[in-house]
Parts: structure tokens; C-alpha cells; sequence
């Protein structure tokens, strides 16, 4: 395994294989996040109560039960492992993943952080706490800079971005696993020890029957990982070589630990496992579904997930002040949130989300295996 610096000009190194999109992920993505869209908007003041007479069970669903977050964490597991397994890993080039990472992620996470500070400062005599939270302080904002305002209890800056925080982890532990895979194996040609299978697996299994099941572990991402390991061994079970029973037997154990412990984001990543599965053995994940809706809003997911609590803030905002308070005049507030937030989100993700991948992708250079 070389250890020369990772560079785009470096002649024996070669930008990640292209792989053909998938619009199954596409749709799951633009799916997920339109359920988690409405699961906040269900869940917080004053709209949503202002609207309960008219929407009230509706609303009620999508706050307890529109958790849509694993789905992303499954489709993260598969989508890196399909990009990132077929390389070799050393600790340069684990520093570029970082950096790529941070800028894909952090800088558009960044940007909703500074974007939502003022409009809290528009909102807090016109919200409850339980929108705005508490005034921001220094210390607050350098946690989010770093990712670990959940895991020094610090309140988090805008709905969502607790996820942000844990799909960087997971991010960092998959490709430690890959350079300790590679490390182990000494730079020799012939494949390493199966790290990935192993600590994997151990991993969840612990995070399933005991992390998991201590809700005040959930700003590490140990207690997420069997969600993201799950795409990870639809991955490994699709390529080739590989036996397809992993992912049965893999899903036989999130069936054990729901009969250990009923969680319901371990239902849905049961079902979600099984779709991607079934597409990429199949071959029909490549052909559907085909629409521009779906593939706009799949494209744009990750800006819409960050921007429509903002929009909300705003909204709910402008229509206490004006006292817009009728079920009516509140359910068509949640609308035009709904139909701003996706305004928004075409925004940021021209502006915003774009160009912080074009940075990223200055770090997209590994050696292939």
C-alpha cells in the first residue's frame, strides 16, 4: 500500500470509479426526507396545534411515527461502501476522506447554523422555547463546529442536525475499518483479514442488544451503527465473491433484536434493507422509478432536510404575529412552509450544497486495489 501523499496531479492514483446512480436510492432519499420534513413540522408549535382540528390525526402520525432518519443511514452505509471498498486506505488518505467529508456534510451544516441564529433573534419573543431554544452562546456554536454539541449537551442549533453529527461518525468508522483492513494486510497485494465483516458485526451486535437500548447513547454513533452496517452488508453481499446469505442472516438478527426489544426505527430499517437488496440483485433498482420529481427531490434531499426548520421558524413567525391563528389559516401555514421549504431548498442547493461538493471532490482521489 503506497503511502505517497494523495494528489489529483499523483499519476498512480485515480479518481473513484464512477458507478451508475441508482433512482431507487434516489427515490428513498427524496422520500425520507420529505417524511422528516413533516414529522417536524408535526411536531412543533404553534401551527401544528393551531391546525389539530382540521389535521389532527394526520399530524399526530407523522409525530409519532414519521422517523425517517435510519433510512438514511442505511442508504450512507451502502453508498460508501460501494464507493470506498474497493480501495486501499492509508492514514493520508483517510485525511482527504475527512476533509471531502467535512466539506460535503459540514459546510452546508455550517451555513443553516448561521442562517438560523438570526432568525431565532427575529422569533424569540414570538415562539415558545421549545422552537428557539435557548440565546446561542460561543461554546455552543464551536460544539457544532465540531460535531459534538450532543456529546457535550449542548442544545442543538436547528431540528436535524444531531444526524449530520452521527453520519460523520459513522463516516469515520467505516473507513478506520478499511485502513486497519489494509494495514493488517501490510501493503501486500493479496487481501487483508475481513476487518469489515468482523468489527462489524461485533459492533452491532453490541449496539443492538445493549447500546441501543439507552436512549441518553444516542449522540454516538455506535448506538446508529446497525442501521448503517445494514447497507454496508447489502454491499458486501451483492458484490462478488461474496455469499448473499450474509444479508439474510444480517436480517434475521435486526429480527431477533426486535423481539428482544420492539424499536420501531429497527422495523423500518428491516424493510428499507430489503428494497436496495432487491433492486441491485435484480437489476430493476437501475431502471425505477424514473420521474424529475422524484430524482429533483432525491437530488436535493440533503438541502431540504436542512432548511425547512428555518423556513418553519419563519412561517410559524409570521403567522402568530399576525394572528393567523384558525385551523384553517394554521394548515395552510404548514403548506406554504412546505412549499417554501422546497423553494429553499432549490436555493441552497445551488448556492450552498453545489459548491461545497465541488470542494469536496478535490479530495476524491484514491489508489484502487
Amino acid at each position: 500500500m503506497s503511502s505517497s501523499a494523495v494528489s489529483p496531479a499523483s499519476p498512480s492514483l485515480a479518481p473513484i470509479a464512477a458507478k451508475p446512480r441508482l433512482p431507487l436510492i434516489i427515490a428513498l432519499r427524496a422520500v425520507a426526507s420529505v417524511i422528516i420534513l413533516w414529522h417536524h413540522f408535526a411536531l412543533y408549535p404553534p401551527l401544528r396545534g393551531w391546525a389539530a382540528p382540521l389535521a389532527g390525526h394526520v399530524l399526530d402520525w407523522f409525530e409519532v411515527h414519521a422517523r425517517a432518519t435510519q433510512v438514511f443511514f442505511v442508504i450512507g452505509g451502502y453508498v460508501l461502501a460501494r464507493s470506498l471498498s474497493h480501495h486501499t486506505w492509508n492514514l493520508r488518505q483517510v485525511g482527504t476522506f475527512v476533509a471531502q467529508r467535512y466539506c460535503r456534510l459540514g459546510l452546508p451544516y455550517l451555513a443553516v447554523v448561521v442562517l438560523i441564529i438570526p432568525i431565532y433573534l427575529l422569533a424569540r419573543d414570538t415562539l415558545p422555547e421549545s422552537v428557539v431554544g435557548s440565546p446561542a452562546s460561543l461554546p455552543q456554536a464551536l460544539a457544532h463546529l465540531f460535531f459534538v454539541q450532543d456529546l457535550l449537551d449542548y442544545e442543538q442549533l436547528s431540528a436535524g442536525l444531531w444526524f449530520v453529527c452521527i453520519n460523520f461518525q459513522l463516516g469515520l468508522m467505516y473507513v478506520a475499518m478499511l485502513w486497519l483492513r489494509d494495514a493488517l494486510a501490510g501493503g501486500s497485494d493479496r487481501p487483508g483479514p475481513d476487518v469489515v465483516g468482523w468489527l462489524g458485526w461485533a459492533l452491532s451486535l453490541y449496539s443492538l442488544f445493549h447500546f441501543n437500548l439507552d436512549e441518553t447513547m444516542d449522540g454516538w454513533g455506535l448506538y446508529f451503527f446497525p442501521y448503517f452496517f445494514a447497507g454496508i452488508v447489502i454491499h458486501r453481499s451483492l458484490s462478488a465473491g461474496k455469499a448473499r446469505a450474509e444479508f439474510w442472516l444480517y436480517e434475521l438478527t435486526l429480527a431477533a433484536a426486535m423481539l428482544f426489544e420492539w424499536r420501531w426505527r429497527l422495523a423500518s430499517a428491516f424493510v428499507v434493507g430489503l428494497l436496495p437488496f432487491a433492486a441491485d440483485h435484480a437489476g430493476w433498482g437501475y431502471r425505477w422509478p424514473r420521474g424529475r420529481v422524484i430524482a429533483w427531490l432525491g437530488k436535493v434531499s440533503y438541502s431540504l432536510f436542512l432548511v425547512h426548520f428555518p423556513v418553519l421558524v419563519l412561517v410559524s413567525t409570521l403567522w402568530v404575529r399576525l394572528e393567523w391563528n384558525s385551523p384553517a389559516l394554521a394548515l395552510s401555514g404548514l403548506g406554504v412552509s412546505f412549499v417554501l421549504s422546497l423553494m429553499s431548498a432549490a436555493l441552497f442547493h445551488r448556492w450552498i450544497e453545489q459548491p461545497a461538493a465541488v470542494l469536496g471532490r478535490r479530495y476524491r482521489y484514491l489508489k484502487a486495489r
